[in-house]
């Protein structure tokens, strides 16, 4: 008979169980240790149609996952529903943190905290002294903020960011439920075969560039050097982030684009084991040819990668920003110059600290790849939830023209490939059984 296990991964619509489902368990009981479900895929990419909106439920008071109609634009509530949702999936996560969180049984001298409704400050009811404020300030980043409220003012002491939440804990919400997105009913995390497969293949990677200018020598040819390092011991992925060509677009770059993705296709099939096992994931960077500087961004056009999808095979044309899933890890992909802008519309620049650290805290606090305002960063109002950390993945690549880095907050890693050719030809390399990044470089002319 199944386990409770079983019954339970089924991910079940209902409280009842019928035959059906007593059958599937049966089935999956019998399936050799070894063998994985369709579904449960060793290397998925995810694009944006493909990832489920989180949103707390208030009068379930939990939070659910919610499946986006795939339709482009919105209506103006979509545009209000954007900064109501962040700001209350935010309120939400620190109301599970402490001091915040209920008193247990038996705290009785434990110091809580509460958070106090704007409408409760404007309100008669409300008695002047100490409070904590939750909202958004600049339009799209939310703080919290500790202050005095008297005389109709709050005169602010203290503001900062959310408290982050790990990962294991934001889970716990969710059950076996798929927060991350693709085909496979329950989370991949939770599959034990999966993690064995990851485990016994843990010197697995995947490679990270990006601004891979198809239209330099210097570039194609430090390529080159790359796939020939790797020729007999071949990458998961070679995730290759725009733009792709070194200057912007003009009358000419769809030819340029053709020819240097047909260089490229090229230059792969010489090295057979990385042409057979690799893939291929091309993220499309802001000033790419194929769709307006709008989040998430669709894929390069096929059009013009009709010669090299079909030369290399294991091409995958991926949204920006995409996720990706290796085994029981979880990566989150965007090609935008979003530190620069962080830098540029912060309230406060940071005195002490590196920038890039300031910034992973940033997203993953705010549980999303870019809190601001939406002349900044304009995204879709329909899928702005493609742009969630929550719960937050083993790895963000945020790829940016700012200098190459690699930090992590709250067990999430958090780095950027920077610009390949400005970089000295530097590249990241993430092996997921081991959960570690790598820096790379490619040694100078001389050095070979």
């Amino acid at each position: 008979m199944p386990d409770q296990d079983q019954l339970s991964n089924l991910n079940l619509e209902s409280p009842h169980i019928t035959l059906n489902h007593v059958v599937d368990a049966i089935k999956e009981c019998l399936r050799p240790q070894d063998s994985l479900q369709d579904s449960e895929t060793i290397f998925n990419v995810i694009n944006t149609t493909e990832i489920p909106k989180v949103v707390y439920d208030i009068e379930k008071k939990k939070f659910v996952l919610q499946k986006v109609l795939s339709e482009l634009f919105g209506d103006a509530n979509s545009k209000s529903s954007i900064f109501r949702d962040r700001l209350e999936l935010l309120k939400q996560v620190t109301l599970k943190q402490e001091p915040f969180a209920p008193r247990k049984l038996g705290e009785v001298d434990v110091e809580k905290y509460e958070l106090t409704p704007i409408e409760y400050l404007l309100s008669n009811c409300s008695k002047p002294g100490e409070v904590y404020v939750m909202g958004l300030i600049a339009e799209g980043c939310v703080v919290l903020a500790r202050g005095i409220y008297e005389d109709g003012f709050l005169i602010v002491r203290e503001m900062g960011l959310p408290p982050a939440e790990l990962t294991t804990e934001s889970r716990v919400s969710f059950g076996a439920d798929n927060t991350f997105g693709g085909p496979h009913k329950t989370s991949l995390k939770l599959s034990e075969k999966l993690k064995i497969f990851e485990q016994s293949h843990s010197m697995n990677m995947i490679v990270f560039l990006s601004d891979v200018w198809l239209d330099s020598t210097e570039v194609v040819d430090k390529l080159r050097v790359i796939m020939e390092g790797y020729s007999e011991d071949p990458p998961v992925a070679f995730v290759l982030c725009g733009h792709f060509l070194s200057s912007p677009p003009s009358y000419s770059s769809a030819q340029k684009l053709k020819e240097g993705f047909r260089n490229l296709s090229q230059m792969i099939k010489q090295y057979p084991d990385i042409h057979k096992y690799s893939k291929f994931v091309f993220v499309p960077g802001p000033l790419d040819l194929g769709a307006p500087k709008i989040l998430p961004r669709g894929p390069l056009p096929k059009t013009l990668l009709a010669d090299f999808i079909k030369a290399v095979p294991n091409t995958i044309l991926a949204t920006n920003p995409c996720r990706i899933q290796y085994c029981t890890k979880e990566i989150v992909v965007l090609r935008e110059d979003i530190l620069t802008k962080f830098c540029r519309h912060t309230f406060r620049y940071p005195e002490t600290g590196q920038v890039w650290d300031h910034y992973a805290r940033s997203i993953i606090c705010q549980s999303h790849l870019a809190p601001m305002s939406l002349p900044v960063v304009p995204v879709y109002w329909k899928y702005d939830h493609t742009l969630q950390l929550y719960p937050s993945p083993d790895l963000i690549v945020a790829a940016d023209q700012f200098q190459a880095y690699s930090t992590s907050y709250m067990n999430c890693k958090v780095i950027n490939p920077g610009t390949f050719l400005r970089n000295n030809f530097s590249f990241k390399v993430y092996k997921p059984g081991n959960d570690e990044v790598e820096e790379c470089e490619v040694p100078a002319d001389d050095d070979v």
